[in-house]
């Protein structure tokens, strides 16, 4: 599903918002969860899942190229966690 389907879905069972409302409502969750995980705060959303920073350690990797042997720097990766609700609702 798209974004776009995703905001067609919810304007049309929420008919008494404008698309553009809910569009814009979509964006704006989705910055703040996004501004959320730069600061490395956890997003729980009760029924769905939570939302959090996982650090990756920096590792040694092969260029399959040249073969040249690189070093990865450490990185920070998003990572979603489903809650237990979600989980039984989809299986």
């Amino acid at each position: 599903m798209k974004k776009s389907d995703f905001v067609d879905l919810l304007s049309e069972s929420l008919s008494d918002y404008s698309e553009i409302d809910i569009s814009i409502s979509v964006d704006l969750i989705q910055k703040l969860i996004v501004e959320s995980l730069k600061k490395r705060q956890r997003i729980e959303i009760r029924g769905f899942g939570s939302f959090c920073i996982r650090d990756r350690k920096s590792i040694r990797a092969r260029n399959p190229k040249s073969g040249e042997s690189i070093e990865l720097p450490k990185r920070s990766i998003p990572y979603f966690r489903a809650s237990k609700l979600l989980k039984q609702r989809v299986n």
